[in-house]
């Protein structure tokens, strides 16, 4: 029956979390001079959001059974993202295509502390966004005369911030640019200046055509990842105010931008190619806990026909 689980959740022993700290600038007190924290075979919760730039991806993050000299190192000393913003957080999980370690976030620490109302279940709890590094750290300004593409101001722009451009099918021309400030904040001059669709996280910036009258602009479908009952769609796909509603598995292939193609005869109305453009995504995972998630949830529009 189309909507019904039948693949096997991995079992929760064998998942693994591996959780990165990236001191950046002596922040966390690294005394010993290490920039790198690594840990893995934790208990760690992790809910991870994708949305559309500015909002960018977002972590929440506990991690059980740090000893506390190590929570207090990496503990913010203060609560100023503008201060306290030159360290980042990765998390890595193994993809259970390839075999291989998925980088499923990245993002600049805002919060880190231990968290002893359980004791003794403490807890090391961390809050981290994609967008945090990109809006403080410097940038030389970026302008250009005459004629430029918007696609070759922002590939200048991310390179600025240490991150690699994907373009989609921009084909927008600027004329005579200047943007200023922190990377972060020339591409938000930037998306003013001529709007765009955006994804800003784990080392890329992806841009695509805005969407005009709720359409979906031009996007390639020829990579679309198939969702079904077979490949860990649990449950029926829902109706939402943004398309469509889906709850599957654990799927790192899967990001903001994503074209999946549906094979579900309950998907809803307008899906009529049942290819779906992923708006909103949320990765909900644990490790070494028993019955503890592993799943994605998207909300995707459909995709025009004309675009298939």
């Amino acid at each position: 029956m189309s909507g019904t689980q039948t693949t096997k959740t991995p079992d929760w022993a064998t998942r693994d979390v591996e959780v990165t700290f990236r001191l950046l600038n002596g922040v966390f007190g690294a005394a010993d001079g290490v920039d790198t924290v690594t840990l893995s075979g934790l208990q760690v919760q992790a809910d991870i959001m994708q949305a559309p730039y500015p909002t960018g991806e977002t972590a929440q993050i506990r991690i059980t059974g740090l000893p506390p000299d190590l929570m207090n190192r990496l503990s913010l000393s203060a609560p100023d993202p503008t201060s306290q913003s030159a360290s980042e957080v990765l998390l890595m999980v193994p993809d259970g295509t390839s075999g291989a370690q998925a980088l499923v976030f990245q993002g600049g620490v805002t919060l880190a502390f231990a968290d002893y109302s359980a004791a003794p279940d403490v807890a090391f709890v961390v809050q981290a966004f994609s967008t945090v590094l990109p809006n403080a750290l410097p940038a030389a300004p970026t302008g250009f005369r005459g004629a430029v593409p918007l696609a070759q101001v922002l590939a200048r722009i991310a390179a600025q911030a240490g991150l690699n451009f994907e373009n989609n099918g921009l084909n927008t021309v600027l004329h005579d640019p200047y943007f200023h400030g922190t990377a972060g904040q020339q591409i938000s001059q930037c998306w003013n200046t001529q709007p765009f669709q955006a994804a800003l996280g784990r080392g890329r910036l992806a841009a695509w055509p805005a969407r005009t009258g709720g359409a979906n602009a031009t996007v390639e479908t020829s990579a679309a990842i198939v969702v079904s009952a077979s490949t860990g769609l649990v449950g029926y796909p829902t109706w939402s105010a943004g398309g469509v509603a889906l709850n599957m598995l654990f799927n790192p292939r899967i990001s903001y931008g994503s074209v999946l193609a549906l094979q579900s005869q309950y998907q809803p109305g307008g899906g009529g190619t049942g290819l779906w453009q992923v708006l909103q995504l949320r990765h909900s995972l644990s490790a070494q806990m028993p019955d503890g998630p592993w799943f994605t949830h998207v909300v995707a529009q459909a995709v025009g026909a004309e675009n298939s």
